[in-house]
Parts: structure tokens; sequence; C-alpha cells
């Protein structure tokens, strides 16, 4: 959609079609028609330095808003995309910038020539995402298109936030798709070139600098203090809405006052697939338990508060990913599978690099065994795991040295992971099925067809060498050591079962969460509820719910008995004989995971950092930890260590009531979602990530 301009600068914009601009080293543009306008500018064809030279696009900054402030800030943001261009990790799914000149042209007004800003970059042959959008006449596309777009958009942004520049007007109108060598190629562009602070009520896309319906609320506050990447994770997320329902997530009328709906976004409820069905594309409008996962990621990166959002657009990418490739997995059958071996045959050869060597005394505490280019990760030490060391020794990040074992599979290819208790294996729920890993490698893990891999959310280890799978549409499925796979009877298929804790008595107890029904008040706001289920062998025989929490995500049981679970906003809730009692929470903050520690207490851990010990009797105690990163992953031992994973790459261990960072630059930066400690006031730790990396750290 254009905006509005003086009918008199039309002129203007007619008579610089065909014109030549010179730019930096002298540089000609030969400009062509005028292909775009926005509230700022125009946008031009051109040819460089040869009337028949490579095809730009030139982007001018119309006369009528140039203010110095107005040209100050016009020259430092194409000196953001001339970073970005530049950088060393360029990006193909950001537009390219060439140059920003400034040049003089003649004015159909008068004898003074006027004075125009320019900015040169790639041209696109293709067409916008809104205008994909509106072809489509309001229906979405199809979830695996949608999938491949939405993975270039979030590596696009990553990018630029890398370089602290966040880009406050990401819209369909400025993603281009384009064919290149036979692939659809998603690229962002206007980084706010042409885009300036112009507050007018009159308008009804822009506000203060804002694209309505996909700018959050902190863009529209005085000196957008609170905007930071999460911005653009909320206005990616109304993206993704629209992408896959053909319909905006905050729509607005022409000629509606902007204001009512910014208060739309800040106070109304969120948009959600399930309530438009009919326009989702088939794959996706049958699939429930994909459109609910779709629908809470959605909610949560659309939120009025930035704080309560993904932390980064990758984030919010990684929990999108799985059930929009589950969907197209949906409408394909699934992908080609690869060779596959039962979950206890050898799964891989051990590394040809041998055992690890010790670490060099005084060195940087950090070992990265990489090799030249194309060298295999050092293999895992087969020294003795639970040599016993001082906690003096054990709590000094100096002391330890980290191995990358395995190197990573591809970003957001795990998405649970959990090791066995040795530590010696472990098994995965990848984007493409089961996973195994030992000696060093990921080996695929042949899955029966009545198990639906794509409701997977969660893995635990058996006692017996088994695993239990858990996850959305009430799936709980053991898979025996000789891979054969029994699905248990849930009486309710809404629940989604997040977090579970497998007992040498045959005890099985799964959290989650799943809609609330009931018409009793609560302490909390939300459609969903905490729920536990127990399973006396595969016999189930609890369910219950949770009511003053939104979801419970982990389980544990103390060494006096007690069965305790942790959840969203902080919640600890405590389970007897079927019934569950809300103990409460001293934090805001969604709590991961929960460990039992041998004193009688547990320690939880969860987003933005948050760790808390629990008594006995379960009074609770934030504790100091050296991150603020979200802590994802706990292990704790039956001598009391306790270590903790966070999203990139932090690993720290709890000494004395708080939680020191271990890990310096240890060879991968993805987020660490399974750790595993050795007992014995553990000189040796394990860690897994997301994108399927494994590190070892050792006493050096």
């Amino acid at each position: 959609m254009t905006h509005a301009q003086d009918p008199r600068l039309v002129p203007l914009r007619d008579s610089l079609a065909g014109r030549v601009l010179r730019g930096s080293g002298n540089v000609s543009y030969y400009l062509r028609e005028c292909i775009g306008e926005g509230g700022q500018g125009w946008v031009f064809r051109a040819n460089w330095d040869d009337p028949s030279g490579h095809v730009v696009i030139v982007k001018v900054l119309r006369p009528d808003v140039v203010a110095t402030e107005a040209m100050q800030r016009f020259r430092r943001e194409a000196e953001v995309l001339r970073m970005l261009s530049t950088q060393g990790r360029p990006n193909p799914y950001i537009v390219r910038f060439y140059d920003h000149a400034v040049a003089q042209v003649p004015s159909p007004y008068g004898p003074e020539p006027l004075t125009l800003a320019f900015t040169v970059l790639e041209y696109v042959d293709g067409m916008t995402l809104e205008k994909v959008l509106v072809d489509q006449k309001g229906r979405g596309m199809p979830p695996e298109r949608a999938r491949r777009i939405l993975r270039m958009i979030a590596q696009a942004l990553d990018v630029v936030h890398a370089q602290k520049v966040v880009h406050r007007d990401l819209k369909p109108s400025n993603i281009l798709l384009a064919t290149e060598a036979g692939t659809e190629v998603a690229k962002v562009t206007d980084f706010g070139l042409v885009k300036l602070v112009d507050v007018n009520l009159q308008r009804t896309t822009a506000l203060a600098g804002a694209s309505l319906g996909y700018a959050p609320p902190e863009q529209y506050e005085q000196g957008n203090q609170r905007v930071s990447p999460r911005t653009d994770v909320f206005s990616l997320a109304a993206v993704t809405y629209e992408m896959l329902s053909g319909k905006p997530a905050f729509p607005f009328n022409e000629g509606e006052n902007p204001l009512l709906i910014v208060t739309r976004i800040l106070n109304g409820p969120r948009p959600t697939l399930m309530k438009v069905r009919s326009a989702l594309a088939p794959e996706l409008a049958t699939a429930t338990p994909l459109l609910e996962a779709l629908d809470r990621e959605l909610t949560r990166a659309l939120a009025a508060d930035p704080t309560a959002r993904h932390d980064s657009v990758m984030d919010y990418w990684k929990a999108i990913e799985p059930p929009l490739r589950a969907a197209a997995e949906e409408r394909t059958g699934g992908p080609a599978p690869r060779s596959q071996v039962s979950p206890y045959e050898a799964t891989a050869r051990v590394s040809s690099e041998g055992n690890l060597p010790a670490a060099t005394p005084g060195g940087s505490g950090v070992q990265v065994r990489m090799g030249g280019q194309g060298a295999a990760p050092a293999a895992p030490s087969t020294a003795p795991l639970a040599e016993r060391v001082s906690e003096a020794q054990a709590s000094n990040p100096a002391a330890w040295a980290w191995t990358v074992l395995t190197m990573p599979l591809g970003p957001g290819s795990m998405r649970a992971i959990t090791f066995r208790q040795g530590g010696d294996a472990a098994v995965a729920i990848s984007t493409s099925g089961l996973m195994r890993w030992e000696r060093g490698a990921w080996a695929p893990i042949s899955l029966p067809g009545h198990v639906p891999r794509a409701s997977i959310r969660g893995v635990r280890w058996l006692p017996d060498g088994g695993v239990l799978l858990f996850g959305e549409g009430g799936l709980v499925a053991r898979v025996a050591p000789n891979g054969a796979a029994s699905l248990w009877r849930v009486p309710d298929s809404e629940i989604t079962f997040l977090g579970a804790l497998a007992e040498p008595n045959g005890t099985t107890t799964l959290v989650g969460e799943r809609p609330y029904r009931g018409a009793a008040a609560r302490s909390v706001q939300g459609t969903t509820a905490g729920v536990v289920a127990q399973f006396s062998g595969e016999r189930v025989t609890v369910v219950s719910d949770a009511i003053n929490c939104t979801r419970l995500r982990s389980v544990c049981r103390l060494a006096g008995g007690a069965l305790v679970a942790c959840g969203d906003w902080g919640a600890i809730v405590r389970v007897e004989m079927g019934v569950v009692e809300h103990v409460g929470s001293i934090c805001g903050g969604h709590l991961m995971n929960i460990g039992a520690l041998p004193d009688g207490g547990a320690v939880t851990v969860g987003v933005g950092g948050h760790a808390l010990s629990l008594t006995p009797k379960l009074e609770s105690q934030l504790e100091a930890v050296q991150t603020t990163r979200d802590l994802l992953a706990l292990a704790t031992t039956e001598d009391g260590q306790a270590w903790a994973g966070s999203a990139q790459a932090r690993l720290l261990r709890r000494s004395n009531a708080s939680w020191v960072r271990m890990s310096g630059d240890i060879g991968v930066t993805s987020s660490m979602i399974a750790v595993w400690a050795a007992p014995g006031r553990s000189s040796a730790v394990r860690a897994a990530s997301d994108d399927g990396a494994v590190v070892e750290g050792r006493i050096a």
C-alpha cells in the first residue's frame, strides 16, 4: 500500500526517469521507470555504470521529507546495510547494498537544482510476499513453502541482530521472493532507509514510524527505549500467521484511527490458527496437535509485553519449525527413510582420532579438538568418568578442559535429548525422527509406523533400558530394547506431555498441559492448565489438573518421597495420592527443569537465568546465577552435584547455593538442551545441544 504524497511532487518523480545520478567513485546510475513508492521515497529500476549495465534499484528520498535529522538517519541506515553487505558472514537472504550518495538534479519547479539522497541496492526479479498473499485470496500457503520462506527470513534477521541492529519494519511488503537456480529465495529489504518518524494520525498504515498490524506496542513508545530483537520476533510472528492463514494477525480498516489498532494489540486477544481452520492448507487444518503447538508459539511471540516473547528470532524459528515440518510430512507421507538400525544395535564406528588427551596444564581451560579442515571431532574419552576431585577444584572454571565429541548436525535439528544414566549414550527426538548417540556419532533409530513421530515432544530412558516417548495428542509410547513399541492409552487426546519421570518400581509420572475446562477461579490467566498423569506399568491411574498454573514442564521425586513438578510463571506443585497442590512461586519466569538433591530438597532452573532451591518442606529461595540466558537443561547427581545448560552454550555448576559459569568458548554456540554429570564430585560432564553437537568437560 502506498502513502499519499503531495501531487505537486509527481512532475519531479516523472522527471527522474531517464536521468543519470552520480554515485560513489563517480559510478553512474541510469534511472529507468519508477517501480515503487513508499512513505518518504521512490524506487527506480536502474542500470549500473552503463545504459545497458547490470540492473539495480535506486531508492530516492523525496525532497519534501528531507530535514537535517532525516538526512542523518538516512545516511546512518545506509551504513547499516553497507555493514551487513560487507561483514564477515554475508547472508543471501538480505538485499545487497551497493552505494549511497547525494546528487543534484534539475528542478521542474524553477532554476535552482534539487538535492536528492539516494541508495543503490540489489535488484530482485520477483514479487513481494504481500503480493503472493493477496493472490492467494484469503487462503494460507502450504506449510512446507511457509517453512522454507520463514527459515530464510529468520536467518536474515539473526545476522541483522548480531550486528546490534533491529529491522523494526518487517512485513510482507518488505520481503521479496525470487527464483534463483530453480529455488525460491526470500530476501529481506527496507531497513528503514526511506522510513522516517512521522506522526500523522490520518495515516492507516504507519504511526510514529511503525507499520500497523506488524509493529509491537514498544514501537509506539516515545524514544523506542524497549525496542530490541524481540520487536522483530513480534513482527515475524505476525508475518507467520498471515502466511499460514492468508489473513492479517491484527487487521485494520481504511480510515480507522490507528490508536484503536494499537489498543487492540495491547489489550485484545491474540490471533489463533485454530479459529481460522477453513483458511488453512488442508494438511495443517486437519492436524489439531500441530495447530495447538503453532498457536502456543504464536501467542508467545505476539505477546504485548516484549519480555514474554522468545528471546531471539532463532529461538522462535526453532519452536515453530518442528510442527511446520511435521505438517509437510503429513502431506507427503514423511521423508524418505535413511538407513536405520534397531535402537540397541551398535550405531557408530569408533572415531579414528583415538582417545581424548589431557588438557595442557596452565592452559585456557578450553580444549577444542577439531584438527585441520574436515577433521573428525575428538572421540569420547575412555578414562574413568567418576574420578573424585575436591570441591574447590570442581568449582574452578579454569580447571575444566572442554572437547567437542560430536560436531553439529544442523541448526535446530534436535527437539529433545536425554543421556543414559552412565553418560555413554543418549537418545534424541530430531526433526527427522528418533536418533541414538554413542561413541561420538548420531544414528537414526527405526520407529514403528503407528508411533506418530510428529507428535513427540520428549524422550526419557526407562529403567529396563527401553525408551519412553511423549508429547502432543496425549502421546505416551514405550520403545522396548528390541525395538518393539507400545502406545499407552491416555483418556484425553488434548493433553500435551512435556516432562516425565520413570521410576524403578514401574511408576511413570508425566506432566504437561491441556485446555482448562473448569469454572473455578484461578490465580493465573490462560486457556490451559497444568496436568499430571501417572501410570502403573502401562495402565493410567491418575490424571489431574493443576488449575493454578498454565503448564507443567518437569517432575522429580524428592528423597523424602514427595513428588514435585515445576512449570510456567514459576509454578511449583506437589502431587500426593492423585491430588495436585499448588505450592507457589517466588519468580515470574518459566521453570524448565527440576532435579532432586540428596539432602531431601531440589533445585529448579528456567528462562532468564532463574534458579531456585527447594528445601524438603518445599520452601523456595532464589539463587545467584552467572548468566541471564535461558537455563534449559539440568542434571543432579546422588552426591549433590548440579549442572545446568543454557542458550548460547553456557554450562553452569552449582556451588555454595550459586551457579557458576564453567564454560568459556567450548567450540559450539547453540543451546544446551541435555546435561549429564558423573557422580563423585564429578570430574566429568557431558552436554548436548539443539543442533546435535555433544561436548565433554573434564578436570584438567
